[in-house]
């Protein structure tokens, strides 16, 4: 026998000896497991009021359409309308949006074409304007991290960023403010 045909023959036996011993069974990846939440219930036109104590309406929700998801305790609305209304009864507040979210601890997330108006004729705000809104219902707080426009009786200002307070009549632009004031009401 010669060299070439020994080391061949140990190439041979060490790449069966590998092969042996490489037949270990890889262990497949985990897959993630992807959950399909369906809706619980949908609605079209819906339309929801939301009294006090007193019997004085505090809330009024409307929505084209509306899903809710009792597994994740939160209902999804296409083109939402939350009218919001002072002690006496009448509406106060109106914001629209493209689509929102409420979730079960009362706090709305409006997104696309964020709109509030006030309603009053002594309101401190006319109209702002946004592209995301968080609101807490119960507390009346909001907040924003988007760009934000507020026209009002004697002011316009713009900025990004937002936390306020509606029932307090507060709001605070956080940063890149800028405002305009008038000497007269517009």
């Amino acid at each position: 026998m010669n060299k070439q045909t020994v080391l061949f023959g140990l190439l041979f036996l060490a790449a069966l000896a590998a092969w042996q011993l490489g037949e270990i069974e890889l262990v497949p990846e985990p897959t993630t497991k992807t959950e399909n939440f369906q809706p619980d219930f949908t609605a079209r036109e819906l339309v929801t009021t939301r009294f006090n104590e007193q019997g004085k309406r505090t809330e009024r929700l409307e929505s084209e359409y509306a899903e809710y998801y009792q597994v994740l305790e939160q209902a999804t609305f296409t083109r939402p309308v939350v009218y919001m209304f002072d002690d006496k009864g009448a509406a106060e507040w109106k914001l629209t949006a493209e689509t929102g979210v409420l979730n079960t601890d009362d706090n709305v997330i409006l997104r696309d074409k964020v709109h509030l108006d006030g309603l009053l004729p002594a309101s401190f705000i006319s109209t702002l304007d946004t592209s995301y809104l968080e609101l807490d219902l119960v507390t009346q707080g909001m907040r924003s991290n988007q760009h934000i426009s507020i026209v009002g009786q004697e002011f316009q200002t713009e900025g990004v960023g937002l936390k306020g307070h509606l029932e307090r009549k507060y709001f605070e632009l956080l940063d890149k403010g800028h405002a305009t004031y008038f000497n007269e009401k517009r």
